[in-house]
């Protein structure tokens, strides 16, 4: 039968003062970041009763891991996450398993499964994902060495000369020039970039001053996500979202390669390693009602205000209120959810009708074409 779950808070410094209050109802004058709803041990869900009580009980207790593909999280962002990459399946297992072989306690990868995501907007989104056009990034390198006298970008030009954005990154993260950091806006306006992606650069140098990732962002793409858009960041698309409210579904990992933009460890050489030049993120426009599966994911949802759905049996669902109430109805058993409530219904659970009398989020796993 399906479970009541609650979200796991966490609270980086990144996230929204009590910016997830709507979901928790708990309140603590402090950043609130991401809420966790599946069952990976960095945050397990905890099992709730009908009437909202916890029952001591955590997802990853109910079901077994392999049995919960997806994890899906609200997101509140006020400030620039780490510019980072996800490594894909092989080399998240290959990692993984020397990392427990050598007892190696830096914890590199967080566990052995690629991690594959998406962000839908709930409100308007910033966020860097993927490569900038090469020419454009050079003349962004160019904007700031000329607002910045001791920044030198010979060689990471030279490397973007050769469409060689992985060679470009070593040089940037090297440089010494606080300056070419204090300078991002400035470059982004002497550019005559879009207002928002002016105040993004601008949010980045005021935000990580003494952060030298800051000057890769200038190799990446810059998008904002209106709500109801999607972002799919397949593994290896190097991104950073900058600020703004969404949920997130994404492959259950947490493995998380940062090139900057974060006061916790760099793994330089495993970032670079796991960059997929050719792959390129997915930009879905979708209309509150329609179905978001972008393709190749393993995974597919859509954003209902209202209305009814069947969720048909075969694979993992989780149904999450995000405003108003959700119905979800099994075998004639109804259960009824509030904001910040999710329902989890495992791949053998017969069919589901899910009714929405507000805006919920419904998720369902895919399985990969043959």
């Amino acid at each position: 039968m399906p479970l009541v779950v609650r979200g796991a808070l966490k609270d980086y410094d990144w996230g929204v003062v009590d910016g997830l209050a709507p979901w928790t109802g708990i309140t603590t004058g402090a950043p609130q970041a991401e809420l966790w709803y599946g069952a990976h041990p960095g945050g397990p869900s905890p099992v709730i009763a009908a009437d909202g009580a916890a029952t001591g009980e955590y997802l990853s207790t109910e079901l077994a891991g392999g049995d919960v593909p997806l994890l899906v999280k609200i997101l509140a962002a006020s400030r620039p996450l780490s510019v980072q990459v996800h490594p894909d399946a092989e080399l998240a297992a290959e990692g993984y398993r020397a990392q427990v072989a050598s007892k190696d306690p830096s914890a590199v990868y967080a566990d052995r499964s690629e991690k594959t995501e998406m962000l839908i907007a709930l409100e308007p989104f910033d966020c860097l994902a993927g490569w900038r056009d090469a020419t454009a990034a050079i003349a962004f390198l160019r904007a700031l060495q000329a607002a910045a006298d001791d920044f030198d970008p010979s060689a990471a030009i030279a490397a973007l000369v050769e469409g060689d954005f992985t060679a470009a990154i070593p040089p940037l993260l090297s440089s010494t020039s606080t300056a070419a950091i204090a300078a991002l806006g400035l470059a982004a306006q002497y550019l005559e970039l879009p207002e928002r992606e002016v105040h993004g650069y601008q949010c980045v140098a005021s935000d990580y001053p003494q952060d030298f990732g800051a000057l890769v962002t200038p190799l990446l793409g810059f998008l904002t996500l209106e709500p109801g858009d999607a972002l799919f960041v397949p593994a290896g698309i190097p991104h950073s979202y900058i600020s703004g409210l969404g949920i997130e579904v994404m492959t259950s990992s947490d493995n998380v390669l940062r090139l900057g933009l974060t006061t916790k460890p760099v793994h330089l050489d495993q970032a670079l390693a796991a960059l997929d030049l050719r792959a390129c993120p997915q930009l879905i426009s979708s209309p509150v009602g329609n179905e978001i599966a972008p393709a190749d994911a393993p995974f597919a949802a859509r954003l209902m205000r209202g209305g009814a759905q069947e969720l048909a049996s075969g694979s993992y669902r989780i149904v999450l209120a995000v405003e108003g109430e959700a119905t979800v109805t099994s075998m004639g058993s109804e259960t009824t959810l509030l904001p910040g409530m999710a329902c989890v219904i495992a791949q053998t659970d017969p069919e589901v009708v899910v009714r929405a009398q507000g805006l919920t989020a419904v998720v369902h796993a895919v399985e990969p074409a043959a």
